[in-house]
């Protein structure tokens, strides 16, 4: 598998539906989406950069690693043991957490999706099963907030 095609077209996706949703201001199946709290948001956005970091660490370790602070970091996730499971389950289960009253079927789509991906991890098998559940979380994670999320409440 050409994983510099992969990675490049996983971000040209995400870039483009984060730019779509910017444009149109509001989620695109709006009978469907639910309002997030800041909370909710807030969690999201940090476990979503958790499971990126997570991700990078073990697929672009010189990049990661040339950032003084986050080796050690890295180097725990890339020995894939317990710190390196509770590194990527945690941010996974808060994600699904805080997207919790998102419509049903893709809620079970992030939960399937971030479950193939942390199995395909630490369990082992092929590194192309695991590009294949990575490209469909980063697809449905990207679609989420896209189509069914709308921002907090503001005071006028």
């Amino acid at each position: 598998m050409n994983q510099p095609f992969l990675w490049g077209g996983l971000l040209a996706f995400a870039v483009a539906a984060g730019s779509v949703r910017l444009v149109v201001g509001r989620p695109l199946l709006r009978r469907r989406s639910v309002r997030v709290s800041q909370v909710g948001a807030a969690v999201a956005f940090v476990s979503g950069l958790a499971l990126v970091f997570h991700c990078a660490a073990m697929f672009f370790g010189p990049w990661i690693d040339a950032v003084p602070f986050l080796q050690a970091p890295a180097d725990m996730v890339r020995a894939r043991g317990v710190g390196s499971e509770i590194a990527y389950w945690a941010p996974a289960a808060a994600l699904v957490v805080a997207w919790r009253r998102v419509w049903w079927p893709a809620l079970a789509a992030i939960v399937i999706t971030l479950a193939g991906v942390g199995v395909t991890m630490f369990w082992p098998y092929p590194l192309v099963v695991h590009l294949v559940w990575l490209t469909a979380v980063i697809i449905i994670g990207s679609l989420i907030p896209t189509l069914l999320l709308r921002g907090p409440r503001t005071a006028r």
